[in-house]
C-alpha cells in the first residue's frame, strides 16, 4: 500500500509533465494545484465545485471489460501519463430503460463503465473514514452518479465517499460452462460482484491521496446495493477491504442457485448461459463476445429471455458456500452492521398487485404455505382489517426486505458481533396528487442518508420544496451514518440514544417524523410466521426475485 507521503512525492515529481492521452488535459500541472491528485495508474485533476469541497468524478478503477475482457473478472487500469480529467462522470454501465416510479429517464450506456467517484474536503494522509456507496437496481439497472448520490454533505461530517459503477445484468452476471472453463477457478458469473470488489481494492490503494483512511473503510448500500453489501460482507475476497457495513433493505440470507447444478433455489448458472447462446445462435465464446451490447440486449428484449431473480451464483469461489452458511459458520467478513428497511416498501414496488377480496387473500397465503396459511393471515390481519391490497403490500415487503435485515441481525449478533436495527418511517411529500400517500416507500430514505431532502422521487425526480421534518431527518441520517463510519456505533452527541440489537430484547430505532424512537419486537408476529415458514422450507426465497417483478431503484 503506498503511503501518504510517497503520494505527496510522486504528485510533486510528475507535476509539470505534459499530460496526455484519453480525457487528459493539455498544458503544466500546477506543483500545488489542490484539485490534482496521485493515484496508482497515474495523476487526476478534479474541481473545487464549493468552498473546500473537492470532486473527482470518472476515475477508472480497472480496465475497460470490452472484447476480450467481457466476461472475464476486472483486470488493472493501465496506467497513463500526464495529468487525467476527472471532471466528467463516467458512463453508466449497459442497462435496460425502465419505466414507472423509478424511471429517472434516458442514460447513456456502456461496456466501458468501471469507473468511480469522489468527494472530499480533505487532502493527501488526512486519514477521514471513507464510506462507498453501492448503488441499487436489481443488479440490472442503475449507476453511481444520480444526483441524489451526491457526496458533498456527507463529506461536511469528516468522511471522505466513493460512489461506483459496477456490471450489470447479463455483462455483470453471465455464468457458462465455457466461461468457467477458461477461468483458473473453475468459475463463472458474477462479475458484478467482483468489480465492487476491484473498487475496494482501488480505495485501499489509493484512497490516503484524496484525504482518506485506506483502513477506515464503511461500504453501505440500499436495495440491490444492500444485497451487495451483504455478498461482501459474505465473500472471503472482500477479507480486509472494509470495516463497518450498512445495509439499507436487502440483504443475502436465503439459498442462491449453484453455478453448475439445478436446485430448489433455481436453475443453475449453466443452464441459463447455455440458454442465452443457444437463443443468440452463438457457437463460441469469441462469438458470444463478439454480439455487441446493444444488440444482445435487444435480442433479450424481444425474446423476453430473463435470469430472472437468480444472478448471483454460489460458485465456490466468490461464495465457497451458501453466504448464508458462510455467516452461520463464522467465516463471513466480521465487521460491525448498521441495517433496516422502510416501513412501506411495497408501496412502490408492489403497487400493481391484483386485486384480492378476502377468500382470494386466504388462498394467496395457502398458496404460498398451506401448512402456516392461517399463522400467516392472523399475523397480518390488523392491515388486512383496513385494506387487503396493504396485506398483500406489507406482506411482500417483510418478505423480501424485512426478514432479510432482521435474519442478518440476528446472523450478526450470534458471534458476538455488533448489529445496530432501524426501520425508516418518514414518508416524503412526493407532490402533485402524490403527496404522502405512498408512506416511507423503497428507497425512501436515501436522499436523507446523503442530505438531500429535495432530490428525491417526487415529481419525476425534480427538486422538491422540503418541509421542517425534512430537514431534521436528514440530520438525524446523516448524524447516525457517519457516526457508525467514525466509530462502528451510531449513537453520539445531540442523537436519542440507539441500543445495539440483541435478540433476547429485539430493539430497533424508529426513524420517523416525529423523531427517533426506540421500538421493541418490530414487525415480530409478522417476522416470526416467515421464519416458521422458511425453517420447514429450509430457507427463504432469494431476495433478488423481487426484482424479477417488480420495478427496483
Amino acid at each position: 500500500m503506498r503511503t501518504s507521503s510517497a503520494i505527496v512525492g510522486a504528485a510533486l515529481l510528475l507535476a509539470g509533465c505534459s499530460d496526455s492521452g484519453p480525457g487528459s488535459e493539455v498544458g503544466v500541472v500546477p506543483a500545488l494545484d489542490p484539485n490534482v491528485a496521485a493515484t496508482a495508474a497515474g495523476l487526476v485533476r478534479g474541481e473545487t465545485v464549493a468552498g473546500d469541497l473537492r470532486v473527482y468524478r470518472g476515475i477508472p478503477y480497472a480496465a475497460p471489460p470490452v472484447g476480450e475482457l467481457r466476461w472475464r473478472p476486472p483486470q488493472p487500469q493501465p496506467p497513463w501519463q500526464g495529468v487525467r480529467d476527472a471532471k466528467t462522470f463516467g458512463t453508466p454501465c449497459w442497462q435496460p430503460r425502465i419505466e414507472g416510479f423509478y424511471d429517472r429517464g434516458p442514460i447513456e450506456r456502456s461496456e466501458d463503465c468501471l469507473y468511480l467517484n469522489v468527494w472530499t474536503r480533505n487532502g493527501p494522509g488526512g486519514g477521514l473514514p471513507v464510506m462507498v456507496w453501492i448503488h441499487g437496481g436489481g443488479l440490472q439497472i442503475g449507476h453511481g452518479h444520480l444526483p441524489m448520490y451526491d457526496g458533498g454533505p456527507l463529506t461536511e461530517r469528516g468522511v471522505v465517499v466513493v460512489s461506483i459503477n459496477y456490471r450489470l445484468g447479463v455483462l455483470g452476471f453471465l455464468a457458462h460452462p465455457a466461461l468457467t472453463a477458461e477461468s483458473p477457478h473453475g468459475a463463472s458469473g458474477n462479475y458484478g460482484i467482483l468489480d465492487q470488489i476491484a473498487a475496494l481494492e482501488w480505495v485501499r490503494e489509493n484512497i490516503a491521496a484524496f484525504g482518506g483512511h485506506p483502513e477506515r473503510v464503511t461500504v453501505f448500500g440500499e436495495s440491490a446495493g444492500s444485497w451487495s453489501v451483504c455478498y461482501l460482507y459474505a465473500s472471503p475476497l472482500a477479507k480486509g477491504l472494509f470495516q463497518r457495513a450498512i445495509g439499507q433493505s436487502g440483504g443475502c440470507f436465503s439459498p442462491h442457485p449453484q453455478l453448475a447444478a439445478d436446485s430448489a433455489a433455481g436453475r443453475s448458472g449453466h443452464a441459463l448461459g447455455t440458454s442465452l447462446s443457444e437463443l443468440l445462435g452463438v457457437a463460441d465464446l469469441a462469438a458470444l463476445r463478439a454480439v455487441p451490447a446493444e444488440a444482445l440486449y435487444a435480442r433479450i428484449a424481444e425474446a423476453e429471455w430473463s435470469q430472472g431473480g437468480a444472478v448471483v451464483y454460489e460458485d465456490g469461489h466468490v461464495f465457497p458456500d451458501q453466504m448464508a452458511a458462510l455467516v452461520a459458520r463464522g467465516e463471513h467478513n466480521r465487521v460491525p452492521v448498521l441495517l433496516g428497511s422502510t416501513a412501506d416498501e411495497g408501496t412502490t414496488l408492489f403497487a400493481n398487485l391484483p386485486e384480492l377480496d378476502a377468500d382470494g387473500w386466504a388462498a394467496n397465503l395457502a398458496q404460498f404455505s398451506e401448512d402456516y396459511a392461517a399463522d400467516l393471515q392472523a399475523a397480518y390481519a390488523e392491515d388486512a382489517a383496513v385494506d387487503i391490497r396493504r396485506a398483500q403490500q406489507q406482506f411482500l415487503s417483510d418478505r423480501y426486505f424485512a426478514w432479510q435485515m432482521r435474519t442478518w441481525a440476528r446472523a450478526q449478533v450470534a458471534h458476538g458481533d455488533p448489529a445496530w436495527l432501524y426501520t425508516f418511517n418518514h414518508a416524503p411529500d412526493l407532490g402533485s396528487e402524490t403527496g404522502t400517500t405512498l408512506g416511507a416507500f423503497h428507497a425512501a430514505e436515501i436522499p436523507y442518508v446523503f442530505g438531500h431532502p429535495h432530490l428525491g422521487f417526487g415529481d419525476g425526480g425534480q427538486a422538491l420544496l422540503p418541509r421542517g421534518s425534512d430537514f431534521a431527518v436528514t440530520r438525524w441520517m446523516l448524524g447516525y451514518w457517519t457516526n457508525f463510519a467514525w466509530r462502528g456505533d451510531p449513537n453520539g452527541p445531540g442523537l436519542p440514544e440507539w441500543p445495539a440489537y440483541a435478540e433476547d430484547t429485539d430493539l430497533a430505532l424508529e426513524i420517523a417524523t416525529a423523531g427517533p424512537r426506540v421500538v421493541a419486537n418490530l414487525r415480530k408476529s409478522r417476522l416470526d410466521a416467515l421464519d416458521r415458514v422458511y425453517a420447514a422450507r429450509g430457507g427463504a426465497p432469494q431476495a433478488a426475485e423481487a426484482a424479477a417483478a417488480t420495478e427496483e431503484s
